[in-house]
């Protein structure tokens, strides 16, 4: 009996579930390499808890083209950008491989599986982005074989094997403990693992191949081993199953599929049994190919087909599953998501596709049926008349639908194009067509003696009065109460498109304007602003009063005291609009040609909505819009179907998303780089950003994390400081926000976020900018630099007076040198005069004088007299009284000594450029003058060409001076030669020099004296 009633409650289940019809809208989008996607191979993709995707693959730049080694990189993506990251350092160990698995609390686990090493385990911070080995599981001995992670409450599991035992550990962060272990029966030599099997109390492991297995507890001890008795087939036998299938929850109780048993198993979690349950084995087709999510309300199933995998995304509701979507993929793809049933990723290659399903808030009824009017029955219940395919009656909250029988003597009567339904107290109904007035009883049956004949289609009631209106012209009405009809004076011309009515006058859009009545009186309108052709609907609001549609997409309204329009909107798309209602708000909403418009007049919010929004049909149908005064529910009819929506659950200003920066670039001063901060520990704690003077430049990335299609996504930005009120730019999903050359100052970037549908996600993000100042225009540089300035002027203005100071005494000095030097060149002049004169006597002398031995005394004295005057010779006729130059003075010595002695000696001169003063210039004159003087009588005798050689030059702080010549010295000197030497040592001394003469076969002297006085 229990297994009837069972069997029962499954097939009723399934019965209203099928009820229901599936509004999922799917969107796709696509990445590659263009958009900054670079994995090519992709191994496995994760969501973290922040809600960014982490992939692990080969980097499409490393060797593109070349067969062999690929680098393995991880990229993170937050929806719209990619960013990557580089894995730790493997220390040249070859990956073919690898894998994430969640920690528990936060963060990822990453196992890399090497060609020819052993795999290693790295964990991820999430928050900071660090990636590190976990050392406890990297350094086990070779003993532990193969490993299988599961999650347990908040911990996170693994089960490892060995030769002989199944071990149990806990892993947290970068540590591993082990908590049990129970060997096997018998040694293996790979023992290779299943998938864990988890229930809310016990995870069930085994061996792939061989009938070993263990439950573990809630704390990870072995509690129990498997054996054959815990799995019950029908029949009472026992088994071992060698594969456990799908495992998943219904009603609090775990179910699974095992070998090749059509009926699903109950676990007996008292027992620890899994028990067949019969006539169970067509509740889910597919079964054993499903993967459950953890919440087991949604699941996929995958099936491979010659070019491609088909993915089949279900909701789950007790033993019944609802086809959300089918998806064709490409073959051998990863796939990963984040919260199954709401998005997607797929990974094939270098291409990247994210699927979003979103539940639609705007359902459709009646799909492929023009639509006319819609009036309520009684809660969630609603009759609805068509063009031409009669009445029907829908259940918005169980979605279904239901034709209307109208019966007139028991036969079916056709009643179309009805413009309106009106349900009396008695729940009886009047509609009409074109021709007709129709009241019908509660079953829906024509009441016979109560049908009117009447000339029209659009029709309006006014207290107990119809209004009626002929296509072709022409106005009636027809009082309920006294059943009388009767057609309203000289309206022939007047074709009326539709009727309003503010409660006592009667309004409408007419080909003669806008048609007004009361109390027997009409009058039409026609205005300058707008062609009256274009007139379309019209409808009288508590809070606008009358508005007026046209063709164009323009809305009026209609003063009925100046009897004037005066624009109100104007649709950016010029689409027609064929109805208006205002919701509880005061929002207004349209029913155009090009979608669903809502207008929110406080804030000017236009949002349109279309077939990514669940719009089956955007073309909309006149006389159809309908709002439900009791929950607020509005209708909206098109010609292929009927839009049904509540305002406050299609208004998405509580969307469970908020925008947020993924990344924060900036030149960081500290570290002397330009630093791309992706980290959700750097970008959650980050309000301000400091830009060097140097390089004052940024820019930021953003995301919206949660049931969102980014690419529908669209920001506005604007930097504000306190200097102006800035616009707002527009930019997309995947753009980057780049501001660069800014002035110095106080910043502040603020963003918004806006969904396809014009609506704003989350609320406004803000960011702080410091743009530094350059150093020179920092108050207290200027400070410093009018300190500078003052000073400076203040120095140069004491200098000024020092040097006005100097200056004039300066110029006094010059006068007085001018005239010392006057005096100088004078007394030089008079000197070398009577030296000459002198010189002169002592010629005269010489001349008069007959003794050989005076005559040569003479002209010794003479010489010496000659070169002394030489010397003031020179000081006279250069600008330098008090220092003479070497090479002049020697060269005038040896030319007046040439002219003195008729011996033709050659004179081989090396002189630097070095000035003498006068005190050293004298007694050098007078050196050299005897040594010429002594080469000239007593060297040359026997020598066929006599030479001379004189070298001066400068070396470090000494005078050097070199003479020879290659005459015959001879040591029996005369007492004439020996008054030259006396003379020359008397110079040397004056000279306070160091004296080397060479007397071998010729003469040699070698002086050096000082530079300095």
């Amino acid at each position: 009996m229990k297994k009837l009633v069972f069997l029962f409650f499954l097939l009723f289940s399934g019965a209203l579930w099928c009820q229901e019809e599936s509004s999922l809208l799917i969107s796709k989008n696509t990445f590659s390499f263009r958009d900054g996607y670079l994995i090519s191979s992709p191994y496995h993709s994760m969501y973290d808890r922040n809600g960014w995707l982490w992939i692990l693959g080969e980097n499409k730049l490393s060797n593109e083209y070349i067969l062999g080694e690929q680098e393995i990189i991880i990229q993170r993506f937050d929806g719209a950008n990619f960013f990557t990251l580089k894995l730790p350092n493997t220390y040249d160990k070859k990956i073919k491989g690898g894998h994430f698995f969640k920690h528990k609390p936060h963060g990822l686990y990453l196992k890399l599986y090497y060609q020819a090493a052993r795999e290693e385990l790295f964990y991820i911070n999430t928050e900071t982005l660090e990636i590190s080995a976990v050392e406890d599981y990297n350094n086990l001995n070779e003993n532990y074989l193969i490993s299988k992670a599961y999650p347990a409450g908040d911990f996170n599991r693994i089960v490892l094997t060995s030769n002989d035992k199944f071990y149990s550990a806990t892993l947290d962060k970068l540590s591993l403990r082990f908590i049990d272990s129970i060997p096997f029966d018998k040694p293996v030599a790979q023992p290779i693992l299943a998938d864990p099997i988890t229930t809310d109390n016990y995870t069930l492991i085994k061996l792939l191949f061989q009938n070993e297995g263990y439950f573990l507890n809630k704390e990870g001890k072995f509690i129990k081993k498997i054996v054959e008795t815990d799995f019950e087939a029908i029949d009472g036998t026992h088994f071992f199953p060698k594969t456990i299938h799908t495992s998943f929850k219904v009603n609090n109780a775990f179910y699974a599929y095992l070998d090749n048993y059509e009926n699903v198993f109950k676990f007996n979690k008292t027992l620890k049994k899994f028990i067949e349950i019969p006539n169970s084995s067509n509740l889910l087709s597919k079964n054993k190919a499903l993967e459950f999510t953890p919440d087991f309300k949604h699941a996929f199933s995958t099936e491979i087909f010659s070019d491609y995998t088909a993915i089949e995304l279900y909701r789950f509701k007790d033993f019944q599953k609802e086809l959300l979507t089918k998806i064709e993929i490409k073959s051998f793809s990863e796939t990963a998501y984040r919260e199954f049933g709401k998005d997607l990723v797929v990974l094939n290659g270098n291409t990247l596709e994210p699927y979003s399903f979103i539940e639609s808030k705007i359902k459709t009824f009646l799909k492929g049926k023009s639509i006319r009017t819609i009036k309520k029955l009684k809660e969630n219940k609603y009759i609805v008349a068509t063009d031409a395919e009669g009445f029907y009656k829908i259940d918005v909250k169980e979605n279904t639908e239901e034709r209307i029988k109208i019966l007139a003597h028991t036969a079916e009567l056709a009643i179309n194009y009805s413009r309106d339904i009106f349900i009396k107290k008695d729940n009886t109904f009047i509609i009409g067509d074109s021709e007709n007035l129709y009241t019908l009883d509660s079953n829906y049956e024509v009441i016979q003696d109560e049908t009117v004949k009447i000339r029209g289609e659009e029709i309006i009631k006014i207290n107990d009065t119809l209004f009626t209106a002929n296509p072709r012209g022409g106005i009636s009405k027809y009082s309920i109460n006294e059943k009388r009809y009767t057609k309203i004076a000289n309206t022939n011309a007047i074709q009326v498109k539709e009727f309003t009515t503010d409660g006592t006058r009667l309004y409408g859009t007419s080909s003669k304007g806008i048609f007004e009545y009361e109390n027997g009186t009409f009058n039409t309108y026609e205005f300058e602003n707008v062609e009256t052709d274009n007139l379309l609907s019209i409808n009288h609001l508590e809070d606008y009063g009358i508005l007026v549609s046209t063709k164009f997409g323009k809305i009026y309204t209609f003063d009925t005291r100046t009897k004037k329009l005066k624009l109100f909107y104007e649709d950016e798309l010029n689409a027609s609009i064929v109805g208006m209602v205002a919701d509880g708000t005061g929002t207004l909403w349209l029913n155009t040609y090009a979608g669903i418009v809502s207008l929110e007049l406080s804030s000017k919010q236009i949002i349109r909505y279309t077939k990514k929004d669940g719009v089956y049909e955007l073309k909309g149908n006149m006389f159809s819009t309908y709002k439900d005064e009791q929950d607020g529910s509005i209708f909206m009819g098109s010609y292929k179907g009927l839009r049904y929506f509540k305002p406050d659950e299609l208004v998405e200003n509580n969307i469970d998303v908020q925008p947020q920066f993924t990344s924060i670039s900036f030149f960081n001063s500290e570290n002397d780089r330009w630093e791309i901060n992706t980290s959700p520990s750097f970008l959650n704690n980050t309000s301000e950003i400091v830009l060097p003077s140097e390089y004052r430049r940024f820019s930021a990335t953003l995301s919206v994390f949660g049931q969102m299609n980014t690419q529908d996504i669209k920001y506005r930005y604007r930097l504000l400081n306190s200097d102006n009120n800035a616009d707002w730019f527009t930019t997309y999903s995947g753009k980057e926000i780049l501001f660069a050359n800014l002035a110095a100052g106080t910043y502040t970037l603020q963003v918004e976020t806006y969904s396809a549908s014009r609506q704003k996600i989350g609320e406004t993000i803000a960011l702080k900018i410091i743009s530094k100042e350059v150093f020179y225009k920092t108050w207290w540089f200027i400070l410093l630099l009018l300190l500078f300035v003052s000073i400076s002027v203040l120095y140069l203005f004491y200098q000024y007076k020092v040097k006005q100071n100097l200056f004039a005494k300066n110029e006094i000095a010059l006068n007085e040198a001018k005239i010392k030097n006057t005096m100088m060149l004078e007394i030089h002049h008079r000197i070398k005069n009577n030296l000459q004169i002198v010189s002169g006597l002592l010629g005269l002398q010489m001349a008069k004088s007959s003794n050989a031995e005076l005559k040569v005394k003479l002209q010794d004295s003479q010489s010496r007299i000659e070169s002394i005057a030489g010397i003031h010779n020179l000081l006279y006729n250069s600008n330098n009284q008090d220092f003479i130059s070497v090479k002049e003075n020697i060269e005038n010595c040896v030319t007046y000594y040439k002219k003195l002695f008729p011996i033709n000696a050659t004179y081989h001169l090396d002189i630097d450029t070095s000035i003498l003063s006068i005190n050293q210039a004298t007694p050098f004159s007078l050196l050299l003058n005897e040594l010429i003087n002594n080469s000239n009588k007593h060297a040359f005798a026997e020598t066929e060409k006599p030479a001379i050689y004189i070298h001066f030059e400068k070396r470090d702080k000494k005078y050097v001076f070199e003479y020879f010549d290659n005459g015959n010295f001879k040591n029996q000197e005369s007492q004439k030669q020996a008054m030259g030497m006396k003379i020359i040592e008397m110079m040397n001394k004056q000279l306070k020099g160091d004296l080397r003469i060479e007397n071998t076969t010729n003469f040699k002297l070698t002086l050096l004296f000082s530079t300095n006085e």
